[in-house]
């Protein structure tokens, strides 16, 4: 044993003095074939971003050789995770064969299953890059000291940046509409998941300070159906004036807020609040879906609505890659790629991650390379921005991607949801406000966050009968006295035209001369 040991110090001490880096070895981890995060989804993206890079520095990567470790399959993220442990020990006799390289794994799944894989990645002092995975309990540099993730959805700050919107109007009263049942992959279910659970734990865990009503619907209707969403409109109505309501796809959100429109919802009493996923082109802005039919009922409904949504990425910057991307899949993994599949965020952190991390190693001189494990090499990416062709991409303290968020209304002169204001996370989580911000809906402000009456006016129903009463005796009461006026008047002018009753008070009444009165032809002189 003490042998090995000296065997193996002298080699690295000649390593280390012959000027040489050490080689460095990349295994993709990837379980199952989701459409979004399994083997052919994000393959090509590691692909291309690999051939362009090498490609740019041949000499700085020279000594990089790559390896996937594929299980192929349909998994749920908890089957996946369970199915980890079997692939760890796949992994660990390749780590074995490249004792001598330094190793690095990249892997595009959900966050139970790069919680686990994090879990051995430790015991190995392996850098672990996470492409996808959101979940903040991976920020735990105690548990997972050589993890780095790279979620293009920045949960927490998108959370933190609406409770700042609500926090400044003193919005406390919300209801949130979460259409998280039945999502799948290739209908952003991760973020809405993630989103809808996430406002769930902030909101609901301070309940001294917020009043939260949560609904659960299922989104998958038909998309023309506008009246699917009434019972959830008029029971989110009768809550609170602020509807955080978190939907997948902008032509959903689209009905959804037409049918707000005709229940009267948008007049500028309500707000709605929409977290977002980055946008793709291929799903349009919801500006484009108002084009297309009922765009005055959509344009009306938008001056109510608030999008809030991470920076999307450069996809003009982006095009020749994605065409590679598109081209690399084609031939390399028999798959003809459509525009949702190449065109959605996931594969452009797929292209990101792996942009990123040769960056890194660029960066090394050959002395730094050989002296690297998985904790060292985790501090190099954390607190620095980092700028691929596609965002800005800042790693935070904790070892998780933070992004900015952007908060968009409609502008009516434009026709267009533009940005009203600016969360910096990355600079402090200040403010930047736009002209924009201080445009409401058929108001001067901010809709309230509790009327005069209540929601459904039951404070004023008291009242209002209390004041309905009061008027109707005033009214009875000035219909009698007005009757009885006009009586006297009438009986004081034919009083004095008859000649009846001279010398006596006009109010004595005699029976005689109620015959007169009623008697008299002289009505229409009157």
């Amino acid at each position: 044993m003490v042998r090995q040991i000296g065997l193996r110090a002298l080699l690295i001490l000649i390593v280390l003095r012959s000027g040489f880096s050490k080689a460095v070895h990349v295994i993709t981890v990837i379980i199952g074939d989701s459409p979004t995060m399994g083997y052919v989804a994000q393959s090509p993206g590691y692909d291309v971003a690999f051939s362009r890079a090498v490609g740019l520095f041949p000499s700085a990567l020279r000594n990089i050789t790559r390896q996937t470790v594929y299980r192929p399959g349909a998994f749920s993220c908890s089957e996946a995770a369970e199915i980890m442990p079997f692939v760890a020990v796949q992994i660990s006799n390749i780590l074995d064969e490249h004792r001598f390289d330094f190793n690095v794994l990249i892997s595009p799944g959900c966050s139970l299953e790069v919680m686990t894989l994090g879990d051995y990645a430790r015991e190995w002092n392996v850098p672990l890059l996470a492409t996808i995975a959101i979940d903040q309990s991976l920020t735990n540099a105690q548990r997972y000291p050589t993890v780095v993730a790279f979620p293009s959805s920045d949960q927490v700050t998108m959370i933190q940046a609406i409770i700042s919107l609500l926090d400044r109007f003193s919005w406390t009263t919300i209801s949130l509409i979460c259409g998280d049942q039945n999502l799948k992959g290739s209908d952003g279910g991760v973020f809405y998941l993630a989103a809808c659970r996430g406002f769930l734990t902030v909101l609901g865990s301070q309940k001294d300070k917020y009043n939260l009503n949560v609904q659960h619907f299922d989104p998958k209707v038909k998309e023309g159906d506008l009246d699917a969403y009434s019972s959830v409109l008029r029971n989110a109505a009768t809550q609170s004036r602020v509807i955080l309501i978190i939907i997948p796809t902008n032509p959903r959100l689209r009905n959804f807020m037409i049918n707000a429109e005709r229940l009267g919802m948008t007049e500028g009493d309500f707000i709605f609040i929409a977290p977002r996923s980055p946008m793709v082109p291929t799903e349009s802005t919801l500006d484009q879906q108002s084009r297309n039919g009922s765009s005055r009922a959509a344009d009306s409904a938008f001056q109510s609505l608030i999008l809030v949504n991470n920076p999307t990425p450069n996809w003009a910057a982006l095009s020749g890659v994605l065409q590679s991307i598109r081209n690399t899949s084609e031939v390399r993994y028999n798959k003809s790629l459509t525009n949702i599949e190449m065109l959605n965020d996931i594969t452009v952190s797929a292209f990101e991650v792996m942009t990123i991390l040769l960056k890194v190693i660029r960066d090394l001189s050959p002395l730094d390379m050989n002296v690297q494990n998985g904790i060292t090499f985790r501090q190099l990416f954390l607190n620095r921005t980092f700028n691929p062709l596609s965002r800005p991409v800042y790693i935070g303290p904790k070892g998780m991607r933070i992004c900015d968020v952007h908060i968009s209304k409609f502008n009516v002169t434009s026709g267009l949801m533009e940005v009203s204001e600016e969360y910096l996370s990355v600079a402090g989580n200040s403010v930047r406000t736009h002209a924009l911000s201080t445009v409401w809906r058929g108001r001067n402000g901010p809709p309230v966050n509790r009327p005069f009456c209540g929601y459904t006016g039951e404070l004023c129903l008291g009242g209002l009968a209390k004041t309905a009463v009061i008027i109707l005796a005033v009214s009875i009461s000035t219909a009698l006295l007005a009757t009885l006026a006009i009586f006297i008047a009438m009986y004081h002018c034919i009083f004095k035209r008859s000649g009846h009753g001279a010398g006596r008070p006009w109010w004595d009444l005699r029976p005689d001369l109620l015959f007169v009165i009623l008697k008299t032809t002289d009505w229409e002189s009157l």
